[in-house]
């Protein structure tokens, strides 16, 4: 098996959990994770591109806290180079459940 290397393989294959791009087609189980792309970061001067970053959002969903759910993730984050911001914990009071956002 080859190293991941986009943001999906990374969390897929080192999860125990259910990781979608997008939406997921059917109903999951929590604890699960989705994944959407937010933007692009570009350095660019003289009409030209130096650099371009991919922006992600990772979405958590829980019903229970787990830390150690929690410290998986960003320990994967971090050994692929990917730095991250976190949110606080947020209900959402008509599914029943919470979502932690992860800003990368």
């Amino acid at each position: 098996m080859s190293e991941p290397t986009t943001i999906y393989e990374i969390l897929s294959q080192g999860l125990s959990i259910p990781v979608t791009y997008g939406v997921f087609t059917t109903e999951q189980e929590l604890p699960f994770i989705c994944i959407l792309g937010d933007g692009q970061d570009t350095f660019k001067a003289e009409d030209t591109f130096y650099a371009t970053k991919d922006r992600y959002t990772i979405e958590y969903y829980f019903k229970k806290k787990n830390p150690t759910q929690e410290a998986s993730i960003e320990s994967l984050l971090l050994q692929h180079g990917w730095l991250y911001e976190k949110s606080e914990d947020a209900y959402i009071e008509d599914e029943g459940m919470f979502v932690v956002y992860y800003y990368i």
